[in-house]
């Protein structure tokens, strides 16, 4: 019945003259983001031949440790971050990333292994503070080698941020346009393609902008790059 609606809804919008939106589609195995040997582009992205467990790079459903996503499967990273800072800067932005933030650079720091899981596929694999799996990674013919992080992939191949993010777009960024006039009110962002976090749905983090499921953009965009930054700067 649900689904009869759905299209029933779908018709009506067709015969009054509109179109519905075109959605992302979620599909994680279909990025670069999915590092196990089911890797569609193996010539150009990071994967190890020596699991098809795509989602447990990130995530496992049984995982007890917490974390800054949903059944995080992932050792923290335990970095110390110099983060953004400008004059021309009126929003607050915290002394460390926060939130999902923290999810994102447990890979792109460059500094914990790939395979650095709390629960390894399989049983007996569960370790609290994480554990490396032992798998060997590459990129086409080049191999980077067990225990390998961002840092070991070939120049150009991936982001690796590291751990001075003082050169990219600030994150755990309050979004608080009464202290500057030039971005766009808070509701209007929190209604857009974009994701904010945090207990006021009001903090700028890396997954405001991208979507680390999402299959249709190769750099994870919520939004399209022409309108992508007019969603929150007013220009």
């Amino acid at each position: 019945m649900k689904n009869l609606l759905k299209i029933a809804a779908a018709l009506a919008l067709v015969v009054l003259g509109f179109s519905p939106p075109a959605m992302a589609v979620q599909n994680v195995a279909a990025t670069k983001h999915n590092l196990s040997s089911t890797n569609a582009s193996p010539a150009t992205n990071i994967y190890t031949p020596d699991t098809a467990f795509v989602c447990g790079f990130c995530h496992s459903p049984h995982t007890e440790a917490g974390g800054p996503a949903p059944l995080w499967n992932r050792a923290a990273t335990g970095s110390t971050y110099t983060m953004y800072t400008s004059n021309t800067m009126d929003m607050v932005v915290a002394g460390s990333p926060a939130s999902i933030s923290l999810a994102c650079l447990s890979c792109h720091d460059g500094a914990v292994a790939l395979d650095q899981l709390i629960n390894k596929a399989g049983s007996g694999g569960y370790v609290a503070t994480g554990a490396s799996a032992g798998w060997s990674f590459q990129i086409g013919a080049t191999v980077i080698g067990a225990g390998a992080t961002m840092a070991n992939a070939p120049g150009g191949t991936v982001t690796n941020l590291g751990t001075v993010l003082t050169g990219d777009h600030p994150i755990s960024v309050t979004y608080n346009p009464a202290l500057d006039p030039q971005f766009v009110a808070l509701a209007t962002v929190q209604a857009s393609a974009l994701q904010l976090y945090g207990a006021g749905t009001d903090q700028v983090e890396c997954a405001t902008c991208h979507d680390p499921h999402e299959a249709t953009a190769p750099t994870f965009l919520r939004a399209s790059i022409d309108t992508l930054c007019t969603t929150c700067h007013i220009k």
